[in-house]
């Protein structure tokens, strides 16, 4: 007997390690080796995302937010709206609904004024509409904003990519030391490998192990993934033959995440 969870996974890191790659490849993944409800999020106010994927985003919660607080502000909104339930109707109205999985697009707020309860709004809603979902995937914006304004809470895995620069190396170890500041408890901790030549990665994993970091796998570069960014053709364009599109199937499954029992495999307790 397994536990049917709800497992919420977040892909972070520096610019440039080809987080967005590496979501899309595990979104793939996911819809393509498991019945689990999917839930993609891309939380990257550039929305790179969708294009990866060959989604077609009719409206970002960043726009329906704005509306939002435009409306409090000129009092066009009433102060006894329910303002929660409006907010949650427009984004479900967002949510992209596929045959695979479902996507919101998060996009960025526009104009100047205060949206904590705006944010505080979103927060909640986006928590609730997780529940949905068996695995729901964010792929996080570059940089450690989102950890300092705790978008990333309630989310049991951590992935963060890093490249063969030091720069990636050093930034793993910052959005690590930031969660825990801010007191984002994240049951799990794990990073992926971009592009990393042979002859460093033992260099790397033996630096991730010694500042208590977890190697989950290494994606090596694949040229097909390259014409296909440029060509603007997603992911699913890629031929199953792809060393890129293999190496992150054979990382999914060593996480437990084409099994019955992915939660508790990946939090180490089967």
């Amino acid at each position: 007997m397994y536990m049917r969870e709800r497992l919420v996974i977040s892909v972070s890191g520096k610019g440039g390690v080809g987080k967005t790659t590496i979501s899309a490849l595990l979104s793939r993944v996911l819809s393509e080796k498991t019945r689990r409800s999917l839930l993609l999020v891309d939380a990257d106010p550039v929305i790179n995302l969708p294009r990866a994927l060959g989604v077609d985003v009719p409206a970002s919660v960043g726009n329906i937010a704005t509306e939002m607080r435009k409306s409090i502000d000129d009092g066009t909104l009433p102060a006894s709206a329910a303002k929660q339930d409006i907010l949650e109707g427009r984004i479900f109205e967002s949510l992209v609904e596929g045959e695979r999985f479902d996507f919101l697009a998060m996009g960025r707020t526009e104009g100047e004024g205060c949206y904590c309860y705006v944010n505080r709004l979103l927060t909640q809603i986006l928590d609730r509409l997780s529940l949905n979902y068996e695995i729901t995937l964010m792929d996080m914006s570059a940089g450690l904003e989102h950890f300092s304004r705790r978008t990333n809470r309630n989310v049991d895995v951590l992935i963060i990519v890093i490249d063969s620069s030091r720069a990636a190396f050093e930034a793993a170890l910052r959005i690590r030391d930031l969660a825990k500041e801010v007191h984002i408890d994240f049951k799990k901790i794990l990073i992926i490998g971009n592009r990393i030549p042979d002859n460093l990665i033992p260099a790397v994993s033996t630096g991730l192990e010694d500042n208590g970091l977890d190697l989950a796998g290494i994606v090596p570069t694949d040229n097909a993934i390259a014409e296909l960014n440029y060509l603007g053709k997603p992911v699913f364009d890629l031929s199953a033959s792809s060393p890129a599109l293999h190496a992150v199937e054979g990382i999914a499954e060593d996480l437990g995440l084409l099994s019955e029992v992915t939660l508790l495999k990946l939090l180490g307790q089967a």
